[in-house]
């Protein structure tokens, strides 16, 4: 059996390969059919960290993200003049601001995970159910690794 080319930084060439792949598949805002003007990779993550808890901070989705204060301020302030988000002042600490995902951005969120649920099905709709099985635990195994990867450069950090 042939040892395998190594490829960047010591990861295995078809595995960095096919990586790439995956990530370019699932770049889903070109495939979704927006009614409205659609929102940027960044504000999608960040209206998803709001729609899993209901009051935020910018210090919280700097570090979460691993985006810059700066780059989280200027990503609320723009989803807050599309009416996506909402601040207020923080009762106990006045130097910081809760946010909140209005009623709108949660219909924006939700229709647009509507949206990638339906490319999705589409997608998935020519694959064998084995073949579905297969990917899921493939799929399942890969963010396992990766949330392991994420948690020791969280730790690595500390």
């Amino acid at each position: 059996m042939q040892k395998e080319k190594m490829g960047r930084m010591g990861i295995p060439a078809t595995l960095f390969a096919n990586l790439q792949r995956v990530f370019r598949c699932l770049r889903f805002g070109r495939s979704l059919k927006a009614k409205s003007p659609t929102l940027s990779v960044a504000q999608m993550r960040m209206l998803s960290f709001f729609n899993e808890q209901n009051v935020v901070y910018i210090s919280e989705i700097s570090r979460t993200l691993d985006m810059s204060l700066q780059s989280v301020n200027n990503l609320v302030h723009r989803l807050e003049t599309m009416g996506h988000v909402e601040r207020s002042k923080n009762s106990r600490d006045k130097r910081m601001s809760d946010i909140r995902l209005t009623d709108k951005g949660r219909i924006g969120f939700q229709a647009f995970r509507g949206e990638q649920l339906e490319v999705i099905s589409e997608i998935l709709s020519g694959i064998e159910p084995a073949e579905q099985r297969l990917l899921s635990a493939t799929v399942e195994t890969t963010a396992m690794i990766l949330e392991k990867a994420a948690a020791k450069k969280d730790i690595d950090k500390a």
